[in-house]
């Protein structure tokens, strides 16, 4: 079942706690898809940079 929509910022009715409950588990969902988007792009980023660095050759040894 839904909560029923809320304002928050209607200072006159405040929301239940399902509301509450409801719009906390909302944003702990989009922080955690948020993350994971940031996280997947930063690992791209490091594996590129990583295998742009040229290392000096060992043919001397």
């Amino acid at each position: 079942m839904q909560p029923q929509a809320f304002d928050l910022n209607d200072i006159f009715h405040e929301p239940s706690d399902e509301q509450l409950d409801a719009l906390m588990e909302e944003v702990a969902a989009a922080a955690r898809r948020h993350s994971q988007s940031a996280r997947e792009q930063l690992m791209l980023r490091l594996r590129a940079e990583i295998t742009a660095i040229k290392l000096p050759s060992r043919a001397g040894k």
